[in-house]
């Protein structure tokens, strides 16, 4: 079993209501959540740190390209 770490959150009555009187319920449902945005932030460094690599290989993007491209993608 993985060691935990106990800390105190203030959190909405709603919120807290909605996972009913069991704790461990709602820190399952906190640590889910961090957990995915711990993810989505080391997937971003990771992207910033490819494209900082690529600009330093090829250079800096044509600005029109990308101006394109985020018309393409919208």
């Amino acid at each position: 079993m993985t060691t935990k770490v106990r800390k105190t959150l203030t959190l909405d009555p709603d919120v807290v209501g909605a996972f009913g009187d069991e704790p461990a319920a709602l820190s399952a449902a906190v640590n889910a959540v961090l957990r995915q945005e711990l993810e989505r932030r080391v997937r971003r460094a990771d992207l910033a740190a490819l494209v900082a690599e690529l600009d330093r290989r090829f250079g800096e993007p044509d600005p029109a390209l990308v101006e394109e491209f985020e018309r393409a993608l919208t």
